[in-house]
């Protein structure tokens, strides 16, 4: 009988080792240029190592992203004014002008993700699933691994809309 190696997932040794699972900001992700692996940008200020983070999934098989929004809110803040943060601040709708958005409830390991286990038996090389919730989109990604880089000691825009707890 085939003994299954069980590794630690990568988004559960990131939390444990340093990140938050909720209430940092993300500024900007996507795929990169070479179409391989997915970046995340993003600024924390309670965890160990405040600052400007990039998070680099690799090797990503599967992407998901769709919005947070209700209809309703789609609705009421679809006008192009609400791409500018001034001019939308103090009017009724969500203000994409904000150019980023906060993790809540946060980023989530999935252990036992039946679509990691089946690219994990395909590809011969772990593979996992995790979750990136926020007020603005949900992401959903199969990936094999998972790196960190401080960008900058930069906590400023996060600084503006979290009060840390004592």
């Amino acid at each position: 009988m085939a003994t299954k190696v069980m590794t630690v997932h990568p988004v559960s040794a990131l939390t444990t080792e340093w990140l938050p699972e909720c209430d940092f900001a993300v500024m900007n992700h996507g795929f990169m240029t070479h179409g391989r692996d997915y970046q995340i940008i993003i600024q924390d200020m309670i965890s160990a190592r405040p600052g400007t983070h990039r998070l680099t999934f690799t090797h990503v098989v599967r992407a998901d992203c769709q919005t947070a929004l209700s209809a309703d809110g789609w609705s009421g803040s679809w006008d192009d004014i609400f791409l500018d943060y001034e001019l939308s601040k103090d009017l009724d709708g969500y203000v994409w002008g904000t150019n980023w958005s906060l993790a809540y409830p946060g980023i989530t390991a999935l252990i036992g993700d039946y679509e990691a286990d089946e690219w994990t038996r395909k590809v011969r090389r772990p593979m996992y699933a995790a979750t990136l919730e926020t007020d603005r989109f949900s992401l959903r990604l199969i990936f094999h691994s998972l790196r960190s880089e401080m960008v900058t000691d930069d906590t400023s825009l996060v600084k503006q809309v979290i009060i840390p707890l004592a």
